[in-house]
C-alpha cells in the first residue's frame, strides 16, 4: 500500500473531512499511479481496517463511494476488483463509434444480433418524418473496444429504395456509416441526448452487466445531405456505466 497507518493518510486533514473520505482518496490515489492496477483485486475489508487502524464501517464507507465513482467494482463472494479506465465519447463532434475508438487507440468491432426489414411504428415513423407502416431497416449490434462489449446498439434506418442492408456487410464492417457512405448515404449532422438508466436482466447477459448497474443512454436522430438534410437514421446506444463516460467542451460567452 502507500502509506503504513491512517495518520500518514490524514496528518493535514482538516476537521470536517470524515476518515472515510482520506481512505477513499489514499485508495483512489494508487488506482491512478497504477500501485493498484485495472482489473486488480484490492485488499480485503479485513487487511484494510487493520493497515488503517479503523472500523469496518469506515472501510466499507470508502469502498462504497470509490464504486459509486465508477474505481472499483465488488464481487460477491470474490472481492473488489479495480475498474478498466473509462473510454471518453466527445459530443462535440459527429463521428462514429467507429472512428471515436480508432482515435483513442482502440480496436472497435461489432457484433450483430438483428437485421429486419419491417414497417415504423408510429413513434420511429414520426421521428423519420415518414407514414407509420412505411419501411425501415432495423440493425441492432453489440459494440466492441479491444474485444470488450461496451456497448448494445439499435438503429432504425430510412433508406432509398435502391439501398439494402445484408447480414455479410453488418458482420465484416464495424462502421454501420462506412456501409452506408459507400451506398451514397452520408451522415451529415445529428441531435442527440444523454440519460442515466439502470441494468435490467434484459441487458445483464449482453452487456455483462449487474442488475442495477449503471447505464448510460444516448438516443437521438442522425441526418443526411448538406443543403437540406433529412432524417435517416434514429438511434438507441446503451453503454456500460462502468467503461463509458461522454465529455464536452464548453465555452463562456462573456455578454456585455
Amino acid at each position: 500500500m502507500a502509506v503504513d497507518t491512517l495518520s500518514q493518510v490524514s496528518r493535514d486533514r482538516p476537521a470536517e473531512i470524515p476518515l472515510y473520505r482520506c481512505i477513499e482518496e489514499d485508495l483512489l490515489g494508487q488506482i491512478q499511479d497504477g500501485t493498484l492496477k485495472p482489473g486488480g483485486m484490492i485488499p480485503t475489508e479485513r487487511e484494510l481496517c487493520e493497515h488503517y487502524g479503523v472500523s469496518r464501517i469506515t472501510v466499507r464507507r470508502a469502498i462504497r463511494e470509490l464504486e459509486t465513482r465508477g474505481y472499483v467494482q465488488r464481487y460477491q463472494g470474490k472481492g473488489t476488483f479495480v475498474s478498466h479506465s473509462r473510454i471518453q465519447r466527445e459530443m462535440g463532434e459527429l463521428r462514429s463509434f467507429s472512428e471515436e475508438m480508432r482515435a483513442q487507440g482502440h480496436t472497435p468491432s461489432s457484433r450483430l444480433l438483428n437485421l429486419q426489414h419491417c414497417p415504423a411504428d408510429k413513434s420511429i415513423a414520426s421521428a423519420l418524418k415518414l407514414d407509420e407502416g412505411e419501411p425501415v431497416w432495423i440493425v441492432e449490434r453489440l459494440r466492441l473496444a479491444d474485444g470488450e462489449v461496451i456497448s448494445l446498439s439499435t438503429s432504425y434506418l430510412h433508406l432509398p429504395l435502391d439501398v439494402y442492408l445484408t447480414p455479410t456487410e453488418l458482420r465484416g464492417e464495424s462502421s454501420l456509416w462506412s456501409i452506408l457512405a459507400s451506398k451514397g448515404v452520408h451522415i451529415t449532422e445529428g441531435n442527440t441526448s444523454v440519460r442515466a438508466a439502470v441494468a435490467d436482466s434484459h441487458y445483464i447477459e449482453m452487456l455483462g452487466v449487474k442488475e442495477g448497474d449503471p447505464l448510460l443512454v444516448r438516443e437521438g436522430v442522425n441526418y443526411s445531405g448538406a443543403d437540406q438534410p433529412v432524417p435517416v437514421e434514429v438511434f438507441e446506444t446503451v453503454s456500460r456505466g462502468d467503461r463509458y463516460q461522454y465529455s464536452l467542451h464548453l465555452i463562456r460567452r462573456v455578454v456585455g
